[in-house]
């Protein structure tokens, strides 16, 4: 039953309006209890000193019982209380109560010895007598500057505490309503919350069942609202992703396919046929060409591995990047020559470093300088360019080849994507170099455009790296 979070809401919201009303209830009742019993004081003292004013002549020398005692009665009949009068000994000289009374006898009470200290004596008791809470007040008789005796009052309580037992019956039927409205809303408001939560759970199912077409409707714009936007969008990642894995899974045995039929066709034929030495060696030759395929595919596909594992085995630096791109343009510049392509380069002596992985940077630069040497016919030329801006350093790629027709160049940077296949197969191409570009060059939160040349052929490849602004650059080496 609990393990339900409708439920769990539900008692939730019970038990804090529960001990919100208690805690109020509590602190209502205190707090009229305490003003009830001061403003009783308050009524109580002050019919007592119109009392001691009266009685104090009357008890100065020989004190008149009946006088007292008809004092006593007016004010105690007209406050509703029981009025003493005490001489200094407290001997009880007049009294509100004629029948049974206490006139004659001594009165020894810590009120009235109080207020023949010249205090105020004050307290709340119960009578068995009567049954009740009796609240008495004394204070002193001061006739001539002298205290000569006490006025003893007492009133009962039980009228203040009606009001209260009535505020408490209040109270308590208040809070049972409160209760039943509270629990009302709790199950509303957590069916509220909850259907969202189980809608997202159920897809969650269909999703671990394979499903991955599974979608929750976006109700509102709260935290479950904005978690339900998520699911959704992880879904629809999810989804791609998978679709994506699919299809390089295909393209990947596709392109394997291709260069192990052909390393088994050259192998068989080495074996069950005769060939002259000449013709041995084109065949060992093919053979190495394929092997070298395969091995660059496969190179490729680590790659795309290891930057798929979000790159947990490198660790970007602030570093200089120009070195590494000298180093890497000088590698391929035999390479150019061996095509007759001019391959020309314009680099700072230096720049602002910029948080990279080295050799991932050194890939960019390959892929895209070898691609543009591919691509380019005898005779071309390619040309790069390294140059700052405030906020970035910028990396150009220009060549005088083929060029990329704009419908393709979207999908370029898509795994084992080619414009020309047969063409890009024949160049040795796996597909694959742009979309690691893409890849490392995303990872450090750059960006890889691809623009016409302003003569009409070829095409230009710019990739940015932020730099790190603010770094102290000597205070890291």
């Amino acid at each position: 039953m609990f393990n339900s979070i409708r439920t769990k809401l539900t008692v939730t919201y019970i038990v804090l309006i529960l001990a919100v009303l208690l805690v109020t209830s509590f602190f209502l009742l205190n707090t009229l209890e305490q003003y009830y019993i001061g403003y009783q004081y308050l009524i109580l003292e002050a019919a007592a000193h119109p009392v001691a004013r009266e009685a104090g002549p009357n008890l100065r020398e020989a004190p008149n019982v009946v006088t007292l005692s008809n004092v006593a009665e007016e004010y105690g009949r007209q406050y509703r209380i029981r009025v003493v009068i005490t001489d200094h000994r407290q001997r009880v000289q007049g009294d509100s109560l004629r029948v049974g009374g206490l006139v004659g006898t001594t009165l020894e009470r810590a009120e009235i010895a109080a207020a023949l200290a010249g205090e105020q004596g004050r307290s709340i008791q119960y009578s068995h007598q009567s049954r009740q809470w009796v609240m008495q007040v004394a204070v002193p008789i001061i006739f001539e500057d002298s205290i000569i005796g006490a006025v003893f009052i007492a009133s009962s309580l039980s009228d203040i505490y009606a009001v209260l037992d009535n505020v408490r019956d209040f109270l308590l039927l208040a809070t049972v309503l409160s209760l039943l409205f509270a629990g009302l809303l709790g199950v509303y408001f957590a069916h509220h919350i909850t259907v969202p939560i189980e809608s997202l759970t159920a897809a969650t199912e269909q999703i671990a069942r394979g499903d991955l077409t599974q979608r929750v409707s976006v109700r509102s714009k709260d935290e479950i609202g904005r978690l339900a936007g998520q699911f959704n969008h992880m879904a629809g990642r999810l989804q791609e992703m998978t679709r994506q894995l699919r299809e390089f899974v295909s393209n990947a045995s596709h392109e394997m396919r291709t260069p192990l039929t052909s390393l088994n066709i050259l192998v068989k034929s080495l074996r069950e046929y005769p060939l002259e030495a000449e013709e041995r060696e084109e065949f060992l030759a093919d053979i190495d060409q394929e092997v070298e395929r395969l091995i660059h595919l496969v190179e490729s596909l680590l790659d795309l591995t290891r930057l798929d594992r979000l790159g947990a085995e490198d660790t970007m630096s602030m570093t200089d990047i120009v070195p590494t791109v000298r180093n890497t343009l000088e590698m391929l510049k035999k390479r150019a020559e061996e095509k007759s392509i001019a391959l020309e380069y314009l680099l700072p002596e230096s720049t602002e470093p910029v948080f990279a992985v080295l050799h991932q940077v050194k890939q960019v630069v390959f892929n895209l300088v070898d691609n543009a040497i591919k691509y380019t016919p005898e005779g071309g030329h390619v040309q790069v360019e390294l140059f700052q801006e405030p906020e970035r350093l910028l990396l150009s790629v220009t060549d005088s080849g083929i060029g990329i027709p704009p419908e393709h160049r979207e999908k370029i940077f898509e795994r084992f994507y080619r414009v020309d296949k047969a063409r890009s197969r024949e160049q040795g191409g796996t597909g694959l170099g742009l979309a690691i570009v893409k890849e490392i060059v995303t990872r450090h939160g750059g960006e890889i455009l691809v623009e016409d040349n302003e003569n009409g052929l070829g095409t230009t490849f710019i990739v940015t790296w932020p730099r790190a602004l603010g770094v102290n650059t000597a205070s890291e080496y």
